[in-house]
Formats: structure tokens, sequence, C-alpha cells
């Protein structure tokens, strides 16, 4: 396993969600299954290179369409067609369509859980749901950004793209917007209900944290807190109270589980 030592504390919190960790030969705790964090936080420019870097492992080649069995997939929001933006009501199975009439676009292998979550995308930050949003939030890839609605938990599993079968991931990485409160914002991995590990945001004020997990382990399914608190009109930042965005999702290709 490749170790950083500055996201020692991420590792930590990782050997929590293991039956039992081993010692390196410098005493630290490391998890019996490999695996690499990435933890980032700053302006574009600060945190482009790891990310990109991020990308590379996760596999080289960006899949567009189906059939792929390397690779990685992406979704950043910003081709989201406007009639489904700055609504409490974009589709759960958007990126996980199975039909084969629709587009490859929305076959990426990502279902949003439980199934009558209410999700959010949006073209303005959220200031059409509070304008003290449209200075607090802003898009790492231009021009849209995505939460959920009523609940600053997000949750969601992965499938074969471009069908219904249950599928796993080995990296999952993605850019919060907004984190203030290092300890509110977490990144959850699972194998079916076995938690693979949890792991913190870095804070930066109105710029862009990055989280990305390599594993031995299959990730079948994610939950993401993002801050304390909702996107909710009348809630506003403040020092009790941190409220987070997202933007772009990374992950390799989902496999057959």
């Amino acid at each position: 396993m490749k170790i950083n030592f500055n996201q020692l504390p991420l590792l930590a919190l990782a050997c929590l969600a293991f039956n039992g960790c081993s010692k390196n030969d410098d005493g630290y705790q490391i998890p019996p299954q490999a695996l690499e964090i990435t933890a980032i936080a700053g302006d574009s420019s600060a945190i482009i290179g790891k990310l990109n870097a991020f990308r590379q492992q996760a596999g080289s080649q960006l899949n567009t369409v189906p059939g792929a069995s390397s690779g990685r997939r992406e979704i950043n929001w910003d081709g989201i067609p406007a009639n489904l933006a700055n609504t409490n009501t974009f589709p759960v199975d958007f990126f996980g369509a199975t039909d084969k009439t629709l587009p490859d676009t929305r076959k990426r292998g990502l279902i949003f859980t439980p199934a009558n979550a209410a999700l959010r995308v949006s073209d303005n930050n959220f200031a059409d749901i509070d304008p003290a949003y449209s200075s607090q939030f802003s898009a790492f890839s231009k021009n849209k950004i995505f939460s959920s609605v009523g609940s600053n938990v997000t949750e969601f599993k992965f499938q074969v793209p471009g069908t219904d079968k249950p599928a796993y991931v080995s990296s999952f990485g993605l850019v919060f917007t907004d984190v203030d409160n290092a300890d509110a914002t977490t990144v959850e991995i699972y194998e079916g209900d076995r938690l693979i590990g949890k792991f913190k945001a870095p804070a930066a004020d109105k710029k862009f944290s990055f989280v990305g997990l390599h594993t031995s382990a299959k990730i079948t399914r994610v939950k993401i807190t993002s801050g304390n608190k909702a996107i909710t009109a009348g809630v506003t930042d403040n020092a009790n109270t941190d409220l987070v965005a997202m933007d772009d999702f990374i992950y390799s290709e989902p496999k057959a589980y």
C-alpha cells in the first residue's frame, strides 16, 4: 500500500471500519486490504494535479459507451438538460439508464438510492433556493453543481453500464465545494452492507476539496455526508452550520459483482 504521510489521520479513520489492522515498520495502522487515499483542498489550480493523477489511477481511458472492461467513468453534471436543472426531481437513474433507446451518455452505471431520493442539479449555485448561495458555492467543472434536497446525505450504488446487473468499482473520488468543517463532510465506501472505510474531506472555505479512494476491496455503494446541514432556503453558513455541495464524480469502470 502506498502511504501519503500527510494523510495518516484518514488512514487511522479507515482502520476503524475493518475487523483488524496491521502495522508497518513505522508503527502506523494499515487496513488489511490495500487502500490509497488522495485528499487535497484549495482552488482549482491547487487540486487539479492530484485529481488528474487519480483519474489515471482509476483508469486512463474515459469510457463513454457501455461494454468497457477497464478505464473510468465521470459525471460532471454540465450536460444535464435545462429542464432537469434547478428542480428537486432529478431522476435517480439518470446515469444508470438501461433502455436501449436512450443515449449512451446516460449509461454510466450509477444509481442513486433510495428510489424516491430528492436530488437537484443547479446552474446558479443554488441561488434560486437562497440568494446567499450565489457567492458561497462555485463549480469546479463549469457550470453545474449537485446536491441532495432536504438532506445532507447522498447515497448511490453501481451497476454494469447499460444494464441492471449489480457492479463494483475499485476507485471512487469526488469534488466538494465549500467545505468549512473538516469533520463534517465524509465519504463512506461499502461492499454490500460492510463498511470498507469512512474518510473526511479537508476544509477549503469557498474553494474545492477532493477525496479519491483506490482499494483492492470491491466498492458496491457509496454514502456521502455533505456538511452538517441540508441546502435549504434561510439556512446559511455560520460558525455552527456548514453547507457543502458537490461537483465531479470519478470512478473506475463498474464491473459485474
